[in-house]
């Protein structure tokens, strides 16, 4: 065999390797994440419990959690893949709840430029909006922001390259026994189910309720061409929360993914772990307004004890006797 022939067989070899490779399809699921591959940044913490807390119960936070390694999608086939997850937004007591959470794809993992608040930890004021971003999410959106074009602050959105959703449904999920849409409380604290499908070029979106199936009907469905947003096919998926003035617990408690729906894997719900409630926290009175209390209180007794003493010991009773 020739030098060149060889060549031009080591060449198409590796070519059928490459694309071998690049075709093949990636799946996983975390019932729970005590175990998982994610790279957690920011206030993002996972708990003992195997809960995933993306933001802190404090206020202007933010919290990401993604896949360590990029998902390579085939670049031979147009690009999709299915998700499915279950979240909780539980607010702090004695505040009002957000900002929400996001789950996301993006070519990129540093979002040490993006802000809390009602950007939600990866947009900006600077830069959102702009082509450059490369960034798709889904937002399950707690708080009302005017200048997003936002109606109320209990929606679901789809965002591409901006916090202003290019489509925005308030939070509802089509009921097959009702059959009708049934609303839902994003800030309940209730676990609720998230389904992000995109094939050929249409997006769908749905909502649940934990005891609910997939609904028929998504909540949101548009057609899109994602594969103009990003110029690579080597992204990174994974969620962001952040908080403002607003607070709320944002929790994830599993998720699974795949870039072929036909083999995305059902999560366990006996294996999600159970979701906090936190208590409303008793104010302790100041220790001076303990102190001066504790004055009061002792010259109140002292008071009515020399009171008692006055009225057994006067004279004119030992003479005459008591009325």
């Amino acid at each position: 065999m020739s030098k060149g022939l060889l060549l031009i067989w080591l060449i198409f070899f590796f070519q059928l390797v490459s694309l071998s490779t690049s075709s093949k399809d990636i799946s996983f699921v975390f019932n729970g994440f005590g175990q998982s591959n994610l790279s957690l940044v920011g206030s993002a913490t996972l708990l003992p419990n195997g809960l995933l807390q993306l933001a802190k119960d404090s206020q202007h936070q933010m919290g990401h959690a993604f896949i360590k390694k990029p998902v390579e999608f085939s670049s031979s086939k147009p690009l999709s893949f299915s998700t499915h997850f279950v979240c909780a937004l539980v607010p702090k007591p004695r505040f009002e709840g957000g900002h929400g959470i996001t789950f996301v794809i993006s070519p990129s993992v540093d979002f040490t430029r993006a802000q809390p608040t009602r950007y939600m930890g990866i947009f900006n004021a600077s830069i959102s909006g702009s082509p450059s971003s490369h960034l798709f999410a889904v937002e399950l959106d707690t708080v009302r922001n005017p200048d997003f074009r936002e109606t109320n602050n209990n929606h679901v959105g789809i965002d591409v390259n901006d916090p202003i959703s290019v489509e925005s449904a308030p939070a509802s999920y089509f009921s097959k026994t009702e059959q009708k849409n049934v609303s839902i409380n994003l800030s309940s604290g209730d676990p609720i189910q998230v389904w992000v499908d995109y094939h050929g070029t249409v997006l769908n979106v749905s909502v649940a309720p934990l005891e609910a199936e997939k609904p028929s009907l998504p909540l949101l469905s548009r057609s899109m061409n994602l594969s103009e947003i990003f110029s690579s096919r080597r992204l990174f998926v994974g969620f962001a929360a952040a908080t403002g003035t607003s607070i709320s617990y944002h929790y994830l408690l599993g998720w699974s993914f795949s870039t072929n729906m036909e083999l995305l894997q059902l999560l366990d719900f006996s294996k999600l772990p159970q979701v906090p409630r936190p208590r409303a926290e008793h104010k302790k009175l100041p220790f001076v307004l303990i102190i001066a209390l504790t004055v009061i209180l002792a010259i109140i007794v002292m008071a009515v004890l020399a009171g008692v003493y006055a009225e057994v010991s006067e004279p004119w009773e030992k003479v005459c006797g008591s009325k």
